[in-house]
């Protein structure tokens, strides 16, 4: 067997008794276990923990050079015998914790931030493995902190913070069994725009379908025109926009389902355009991929400027002062601006409208950072603009063909610029943790269900940049359930110390990845399992299960194809595992609509040893795919 094989072996072995455990779960990606809220909150005290280049305080204060912080400091209100502090990058402090069983914890950490008037940020790690970050508020004072939700397995577990900005105080950590609909992973089906149209309906339910049983590739091009041959083909736009498209297909062997487009050369300021809408189009309509576009919307300068630009001053010596405040306010010269660049860019998206092509619109992202001016004077004019935007496309334009898409983070603010359920349909996350030239493989869970918790799970939530992409490995064991990655151009793809090739390929050829090729037909695929999808491949249909009807012929018999969709892969090994433990949703008369058929039941019965549906025939089918057993 083959080196390749071998890993493919392994991982369909392991993602079998995940499919077995989680049993009830509608899910090819097991979901963890959920802890009754009953059995209390745990508290460790940081002083009783080990720190690498920190200092541990175990005595209070009465060790601490108040000097050395500012005025107002007060360090009194600690738990326990003490707290612990960092301060330079790279130093950590870690507790050992002990959890009752494996499932997600809400993590709340006890801090003082006294040292920077806006925050600090450091990393979170768990087991030794990056889970994403935790913010620190500014505060003279202990205070308490979100740590998101964090995946534990039953025991000892440990929990670490290595300082990013460092200079805080940490008093306690706090862990609580996480909410038991966490799991689910089942979002609303409903788009915040009523009237979007079919081939927007039959995208987002497609993206729905695929939510928690696999992660879907994506990867942003480099942004600009870059088709010196116009003349010579003038109807082909992506033809010279191709490196990272062209690296993928080179190191994989697979090209990815979703190409993110920038629209930063579209407004007012500017003549300057680049065809990004037709490679739109094409990308969609001549490669029947994905489409997702994000706008870095350039602005003026300064007032009567010709200079654009849409940083800030702290972020980029091209700057702009633009004001996101005066930019919803009627009768400023900046809301002249942003209305007419709205017009401009509505006229854009009615292209791919016409052209019946959907696109996941993702405006105004990393707004919470500060470093772009839509969100350099805080939540509010943010939120304002947003809506404001999505008044004007949706009810003003008409535009049917948006999927809208809201860069949130999992700070103790970002509840407070996100812009409402009414009006965003998927949460995205740009994750940027590679540190020191080395690769970060991490899933970051504990950012993934913090960000699914935020929404009260009704939205999908999604990796909208990436750096490194996450391991098949730890994915699978994290739960990260993100429903595509978006690696951003270049050298944030192809280097090796954001994605090593090896885990490049391991990805990309996994099953639990959806590439171009295994995309079904988006503009027949069923809107709410009304209909029955057309698909160009049978490795997505077998993540797709619409059989709803019994069907016990046996010129339709197919040992090991449970969900009738003439492939026999671990879809049905899940689907089988799912009607013995919840038959009331996924048996033969179950409530599902993916539930299993009278077919089904006959296809799946593999064990010979004893009649009927039982375990041993989820066995006998994962013994079948890694060639351990033979059927006639």
């Amino acid at each position: 067997m083959k080196k390749e094989n071998m890993k493919r072996a392994a991982c369909t072995v392991a993602a079998a008794f995940i499919a077995s455990a989680a049993m009830s779960f509608p899910s090819a990606l097991a979901k963890p276990s959920a802890v009754s809220a009953a059995d209390g909150v745990l508290k460790y005290e940081f002083e009783d923990g080990k720190t690498s280049g920190g200092k541990i305080h175990a005595n209070g204060a009465s060790d601490v050079k108040m000097g050395d912080f500012p005025e107002g400091t007060d360090l009194s209100g600690f738990s326990g015998k003490g707290f612990a502090y960092l301060d330079q990058k790279g130093t950590t402090l870690s507790v050992d914790v002990d959890v009752p069983e494996a499932g997600l914890y809400e993590l709340n950490i006890g801090y003082c931030e006294p040292s920077d008037p806006n925050k600090k940020v450091q990393y979170l790690n768990v087991n030794g493995v990056n889970q994403g970050e935790l913010t620190c508020p500014y505060t003279k004072s202990f205070a308490e902190t979100s740590g998101g939700v964090v995946n534990l397995k039953k025991g000892k577990n440990t929990i670490e913070l290595k300082a990013y900005w460092g200079y805080t105080f940490f008093d306690y950590l706090t862990l609580k069994p996480a909410p038991e609909k966490l799991t689910n992973l089942s979002p609303t089906r409903q788009l915040s725009n009523p009237k979007a149209s079919d081939t927007t309906k039959r995208l987002y339910n497609y993206l729905c379908d695929q939510y928690g049983k696999h992660i879907i590739s994506g990867q942003q091009e480099y942004c600009g025109d870059h088709n010196y041959n116009l003349w010579n083909s003038p109807d082909v736009f992506i033809k010279d926009n191709e490196a990272e498209f062209e690296y993928i297909k080179e190191q994989t062997g697979k090209q990815p389902a979703i190409r993110g487009i920038d629209f930063l050369a579209y407004n007012t300021s500017s003549d300057w355009r680049d065809h990004a809408p037709e490679r739109v189009i094409e990308w969609v309509n001549k490669y029947h991929g994905i489409a997702t576009v994000s706008w870095h919307w350039n602005v003026p300068c300064e007032k009567g400027s010709d200079d654009i630009a849409f940083y800030v001053e702290s972020a980029n010596p091209k700057f702009t002062t633009f004001s996101c405040t005066k930019a919803v306010e009627e009768g400023t010269w900046e809301n002249s601006v942003v209305m007419a660049d709205i017009e401009l860019i509505a006229g854009e998206l009615k292209k791919l409208k016409d052209a019946d092509v959907p696109v996941l619109w993702r405006p105004l992202h990393e707004a919470e950072g500060g470093w772009f001016w839509w969100g350099a004077e805080g939540a509010e004019p943010c939120k304002k603009l947003y809506r404001l935007l999505y008044d004007q496309l949706t009810n003003v334009y008409g535009l049917d063909n948006l999927i809208w898409i809201w860069t949130g983070s999992t700070s103790p603010a970002a509840s407070d610029w996100y812009p409402g359920d009414d009006v965003v349909d998927i949460v995205g996350y740009d994750k940027y943790n590679c540190a020191d030239g080395v690769a970060n493989l991490s899933s970051i869970s504990s950012t993934f269900y913090s960000l699914v918790q935020s929404t009260d799970c009704q939205k999908m939530v999604t990796m909208s940049e990436n750096d490194s992409i996450p391991s098949l490995e730890n994915l699978v064991n994290d739960k990260a359930a993100w429903l595509y990655f978006c690696p951003w151009y270049m050298n944030y793809l192809t280097s090796e110390q954001n994605n090593p090739v090896e885990n490049l390929i391991e990805v990309y050829n996994s099953d639990y990845c959806i590439t171009l090729d295994e995309l079904p037909d988006l503009k027949t695929y069923p809107i709410s399992g009304e209909e029955t999808p057309k698909t160009t491949t049978s490795s997505v249909t077998s993540a797709v299960t619409t059989t709803t009807t019994a069907v016990t012929s046996s010129k339709d018999f197919k040992m090991g194809d449970v969900n009738c969709d003439g492939t026999v892969d671990m879809s049905d090994v899940v689907l089988l595992m799912q009607s013995l433990a919840n038959p009331d949703k996924y048996g033969a008369n179950g409530t599902d609509k993916n539930h299993i058929t009278a077919q089904g039941q006959l296809n799946g019965d593999a064990d010979k040893t004893s009649k009927g549906l039982t375990s041993n025939d989820a066995l006998e089918i994962q013994r079948y795919l890694l060639g351990l057993a033979k059927w006639d």
